[in-house]
């Protein structure tokens, strides 16, 4: 919807997504633990357990979205020293301060969203998401367009309605989840010391937390960087790139559903030792898999032509490069998923720590300067074959770490 507003708006709105999510992805790292930590339990039915790892979940997720706040709002004092174009500055920063204000209900919204996943209950964050990504396109509409009585707020308007939309979702998840009876296992358990932060449960979170968040904040800084690259090679190509960026990260994210099952599924069975049955269930997800990415990857292929006009209008030489970034993308969209749903399944093995260092080696040595380097020879669409080529190696390194630790739980 921004994209309507011209290549300026899109420019500055990707430049300000790109800041926010490199800070709030190490957040949503720390949160898978709780999905890991919960399906054990719940396999163990384990329900005082549960209850203080919630609680502890839900202080250290408080405490962290204030201190991303603080990060945001002090990082968007830096802006003007990192060589972007400066029409766009004023209405990035502005957009920015606003959605920072989102970590907070978001951050807790994701601990009953985890939690909820754990327990195999996927159904209330599902209706809650999309009922609130559908007040969040009503919004934009009536705030891009001044409709009823409101002021046409341009892309501005958009930083409102998400974070909007972002409070609606922990309003929304509260009140579904108290309906179910296997969270009043849990709930029923619940004291109010277990608010109070303790080591031993701490540390268990955190072990499985920190490493993830790690892998996913290497992964994300390596595209939100990108944008930083794109920037510093022009408008058209910065608001090209952001085209690409909103389309595969929409695939990606459908795919980390069959990552969330993987954590779980794969959790359930390790914590009941059935290792046999393991192997059956990570092998039939990465099957899910390779077909729901196939089919993108060749969607992307025959439709490059076509797909950039859903973003943007009236401006052919932005069309044009984003065109030839998705002939890219679509050539690593099985990479993209793959090494997504492999990391869920290594999660629920509680595997973390060679998976981080994977990533950090596969985006922060391998994809970022093929990136730089590709750009300055042959411009944006440089910019994708290092980020694919670094996808391609997390997704080839990380199967076989799926594969030994799978193999050796089914050898005992």
């Amino acid at each position: 919807m921004i994209g309507f507003l011209g290549k300026n708006a899109l420019a500055s709105v990707s430049l300000a997504n790109s800041v926010f999510f490199i800070i709030v992805i190490f957040g949503l790292g720390i949160s898978t633990a709780i999905s890991s930590l919960t399906a054990s339990i719940d396999a163990k039915q384990e329900y005082k357990k549960g209850a203080i790892i919630f609680c502890h979940g839900l202080i250290i997720n408080l405490f962290l979205s204030i201190f991303m706040y603080g990060i945001t709002y002090a990082f968007s004092y830096i802006f003007p020293y990192l060589g972007q174009p400066k029409e766009i500055l004023n209405e990035t920063i502005s957009f920015l301060k606003i959605i920072a204000i989102s970590f907070i209900p978001w951050m807790i919204f994701e601990v009953f969203r985890k939690f909820s996943e754990g327990l195999s209950l996927v159904i209330p964050s599902l209706i809650v998401t999309w009922t609130s990504a559908l007040i969040n396109i009503i919004l934009n509409y009536i705030f891009l367009n001044g409709i009823c009585s409101f002021p046409k707020l341009g892309s501005i308007g958009v930083a409102y309605s998400t974070l909007i939309s972002r409070i609606i979702m922990l309003i929304g998840i509260l009140i579904l989840l108290y309906r179910y009876k296997k969270i009043s296992y849990y709930y029923n358990c619940l004291r109010f010391k277990y608010f109070f932060l303790k080591k031993k449960y701490l540390k268990e979170i955190l072990k499985i937390g920190i490493p993830s968040g790690l892998h996913m904040l290497f992964e994300m800084s390596a595209f939100s960087i990108s944008s930083f690259i794109s920037g510093r090679c022009g408008i058209k190509v910065l608001a090209a790139h952001q085209i690409v960026i909103s389309l595969v990260s929409s695939t990606f994210l459908l795919s980390t559903g069959l990552s969330a099952a993987a954590t779980v599924r794969i959790g359930n069975q390790f914590a009941l030792k059935n290792y046999s049955e393991l192997r059956k269930v990570g092998t039939s997800i990465l099957f899910m898999g390779f077909i729901f990415m196939l089919i993108c990857s060749t969607l992307f292929f025959f439709f490059r032509k076509n797909i950039p006009y859903f973003y943007i209008k009236n401006d052919h030489e932005v069309v044009l490069i984003a065109e030839k970034m998705i002939l890219i993308a679509s050539f690593f969209q099985l990479s993209d998923g793959l090494q997504g749903i492999i990391l869920g399944a290594l999660r629920g093995l509680q595997d973390v720590h060679i998976p981080m260092w994977i990533s950090f080696f596969s985006y922060c040595i391998i994809a970022l300067p093929s990136a730089w380097l590709f750009s300055m020879k042959i411009g944006g669409q440089g910019i994708w074959i290092g980020l694919g080529l670094g996808l391609t190696i997390s997704a080839m390194l990380l199967f076989i770490r799926y594969e030994i630790i799978t193999k050796n739980l089914q050898n005992k």
